[in-house]
């Protein structure tokens, strides 16, 4: 699902990024809820971040990466306990030349704006700045994904992650 994001655009760069579980997010700009056999997936769309808060079972995960929120840098692996299941959490940076970059953001846009399990968010001013989420069915979970492109600093960080009740 494509969202056109009515917000100015800021361009943001991976260290500014900041990561935690709980429900303090800032506002979501765009939201899409994917239904499963043993819970949901709620994909919401921030600023240049996004919100993601998946059950499974009797469990609940609100996972929050944003810019400029919290003093906790994004890491690039956190794995643990969250009530009655498992959570891990994977993130990368690359470091792309404009052209790269500009390619990287359209196979992303072309992937995946028609997928019905993702939520593709394109801001003003920068064709190339966007954030996608996606989202999919575990047997007991679920497992979802983002790309943040930032277009000025040359990056684009992808986050993994993953609930299991």
């Amino acid at each position: 699902m494509l969202a056109s994001l009515t917000v100015p655009f800021v361009d943001a760069r991976a260290s500014a990024l900041s990561w935690w579980l709980g429900d303090d997010a800032p506002a979501s700009l765009a939201s899409l809820v994917l239904p499963g056999t043993h819970g949901r997936l709620e994909l919401r769309l921030l600023g240049a971040s996004h919100h993601v808060v998946a059950t499974a079972g009797s469990t609940r995960c609100p996972e929050v990466v944003a810019c400029g929120q919290r003093e906790t840098p994004l890491p690039a692996s956190h794995d643990g306990a969250v009530g009655d299941g498992r959570y891990r959490f994977r993130s990368t940076t690359t470091s792309y030349a404009p052209q790269d970059l500009r390619r990287v953001a359209r196979d992303l846009r072309r992937r995946w704006t028609t997928a019905e399990d993702a939520l593709v968010g394109v801001f003003p001013g920068s064709p190339d700045a966007l954030t996608v989420l996606s989202g999919r069915p575990l047997r007991q979970g679920w497992a979802w994904a983002s790309w943040h492109v930032y277009p000025e600093a040359g990056e684009v960080v992808r986050t993994r992650s993953r609930l299991s009740a």
